[in-house]
């Protein structure tokens, strides 16, 4: 078998098995006659007799997607899966345009302006680093890329603290 003879299968009892968990969870008592046809292609896929397009739906992989945000723009029933990179081109959007916003003082973000203890401040941050660990663990470039934007955070954040001076 070549190996992308071998991707196909994967592919096709990786939707499979999507559609049957999501069937499933829809359901409060699950019947198998209910849900024949998405047990049928999960045994085709198992079988290596599944067709190409045996469920056609993006797959939401934890280790490539945000599983708190969806992507509602593309027209997608439901929303399509926001990747890791998405939210870190995202995010670098938004601290780029906050960092050349002029903001007059006295004004908001000054006068609202969130004040954190340095323990509050060394908290963040290493919550910040935990997750940034986390993502990099992925092995996703995604995941890597909104690891730097979560560790660049982190120093931000631990930068006026006695810690951050320590550095």
């Amino acid at each position: 078998m070549t190996e992308g003879e071998l991707d196909r299968r994967y592919e096709a009892l990786r939707r499979a098995v999507a559609a049957v968990l999501e069937a499933a969870a829809a359901d409060a008592r699950p019947e198998p006659p209910e849900h024949q046809p998405e047990l049928d292609a999960l045994e085709q896929a198992l079988g290596g007799h599944g067709s190409r397009n045996a469920v056609a739906r993006e797959i939401l992989d934890p280790d490539r997607h945000l599983l708190s945000m969806r992507d509602y723009q593309g027209g997608v029933p439901g929303g399509a899966p926001y990747s890791f990179l998405a939210e870190a081109r995202s995010i670098r959007r938004s601290m780029t345009a906050d960092d050349v916003a002029e903001h007059p003082a006295g004004e908001w973000p000054d006068e609202w302006n969130p004040t954190l203890t340095e323990l509050q401040a060394m908290i963040v941050a290493t919550l910040l680093q935990e997750l940034a660990a986390r993502l990099a663990a992925t092995g996703d470039p995604g995941g890597e890329e909104l690891a730097a934007v979560a560790r660049d955070l982190a120093d931000e954040v631990l930068a006026p603290t006695f810690a951050g001076a320590q550095r």
